[in-house]
């Protein structure tokens, strides 16, 4: 029997990509590109006439808002650098031979695991002046000679919020630092010992150094999650109180849902919206160079 040989014509891979991808740019334009598109138009309106700036012209003249950003900033001072804190050194201790290693792991991912609006309703009441039990611990302890205000407090408001904040993300940091030790040889800590280097020398020249290119992922994710806490903010403190612990997303919030300014809102999302393109951009120039030295 003679055999037929059939040469299949095997088409380049780089025509296929495309192909696989488009359901998912597709269903990207109708969640994310049309809603954007839609918020830029209403935010270049005023009364039915486009386009215009009057929006963004009132916007920053507004005190408000201005007060919000800072409020925002403040917020990603009070959450980032902790959570990249206390991340890093957990990691490093469940990283060591210490007893119950693996109970230990455990217990620190449960406040990653709880769901957020869990967390808030929880710490809430923890927070409450009246019958919370935070002020109660603190009075029976004789930390306190009186019962605190708390999220009910101008100037512990945010930072109450933003220690929930940290208590709640700090767990995905440590998980990631723990991957990233965990590639580390143990050898490279065993030299470092021999030649004299101390905990610290060895955290501040191998640990800090060898995990940077995991940092650099983790600390973007957090900036980018520190910007869009909403759920935080507005579910412990309302923004309150006087706008003490508003920040910007609350202010998009209240100006479009509850006033029902839409377009002014508009021109806040997309003011904040460049904010934090800005901050991710000018972050991977700087930390890419950064890395490439130290490779």
């Amino acid at each position: 029997m003679k055999k037929v040989n059939r040469k299949v014509k095997l088409k380049s891979s780089r025509e296929y990509p495309f192909i696989y991808l488009a359901p998912t740019f597709i269903v990207l334009i109708g969640l994310v590109g049309v809603p954007m598109f839609n918020n830029i138009v209403r935010s270049f309106t005023n009364n039915g006439v486009f386009p215009v700036l009057d929006q963004y012209q009132r916007l920053f003249k507004d005190k408000v808002f201005l007060n919000d950003l800072k409020n925002t900033f403040v917020w990603l001072l009070y959450t980032v650098p902790f959570e990249m804190l206390f991340g890093l050194l957990i990691a490093v201790l469940l990283n060591s031979n210490i007893r119950f290693r693996k109970f230990w792991r455990t217990l620190f991912i449960v406040p990653w695991v709880i769901p957020s609006i869990v967390v808030c309703i929880v710490w809430k009441w923890i927070y409450n002046a009246d019958y919370g039990v935070l002020n109660y611990l603190l009075y029976q302890l004789g930390i306190i000679d009186k019962y605190q205000l708390w999220v009910s407090s101008p100037k512990q408001a945010l930072i109450c919020v933003a220690a929930v904040y940290v208590w709640k993300i700090t767990p995905f940091v440590l998980i990631m630092y723990l991957s990233g030790l965990q590639s580390i040889s143990a050898d490279i800590y065993e030299a470092a010992k021999l030649d004299g280097a101390n905990w610290f020398r060895q955290i501040s020249s191998i640990t800090i150094p060898l995990l940077f290119p995991v940092m650099r992922s983790i600390i973007l994710v957090s900036v980018i999650w520190s910007l869009n806490s909403f759920v935080y903010v507005y579910s412990i403190s309302g923004g309150g109180p006087a706008r003490a612990s508003e920040i910007a997303q609350i202010f998009i919030y209240k100006t479009g849902i509850e006033q029902f300014n839409f377009e002014y809102s508009a021109a806040a999302a997309n003011i904040f919206f460049l904010i934090v393109m800005a901050i991710a951009a000018v972050y991977i120039v700087v930390t890419e160079k950064k890395e490439s030295t130290l490779v």
